[in-house]
C-alpha cells in the first residue's frame, strides 16, 4: 500500500464543516475540531486546531494511509484519531 503524503502547504481550517482539511496526493484528510479537542484535552480556536493538526502530521499520514476514502475524503473524527489508545507502529494491518 502506497503512503499518502500531505501536504502542509494547504492546510486550511474550514469554518463550515469546524474540522482542518489537509490535501494529500489522492485524497483530502479532514480532522474534527472534536477530535483535536479530544486528544489534546481542552477547547482550541480554530487557528490553534489548525496548528495542532500540522503538528500531528506523522499520525495523520499513517491514518490516510490505512483508512479507506469515501469520495476522496478521509474524516479523521474522536473515535478514529484516539482509538482508544490501540493505535500503534507495530500493530497489524487494520
Amino acid at each position: 500500500m502506497p503512503t499518502e503524503r500531505l501536504d502542509l502547504r494547504s492546510a486550511r481550517f474550514d469554518r463550515f464543516a469546524n474540522s482542518v482539511l489537509i490535501d494529500g496526493r489522492r485524497v483530502v484528510v479532514e480532522v474534527t475540531k472534536e477530535a483535536l479537542e479530544a486528544l489534546y484535552k481542552r477547547d482550541l480556536e480554530p487557528d490553534e486546531a489548525l496548528r495542532l493538526a500540522v503538528e500531528e502530521t506523522k499520525r495523520l499520514t499513517r491514518l490516510a494511509t490505512r483508512l479507506p476514502a469515501d469520495d476522496g475524503k478521509i474524516v479523521v473524527t474522536t473515535s478514529i484519531l484516539m482509538n482508544d489508545g490501540l493505535f500503534g507502529e507495530d500493530e497489524g494491518s487494520a
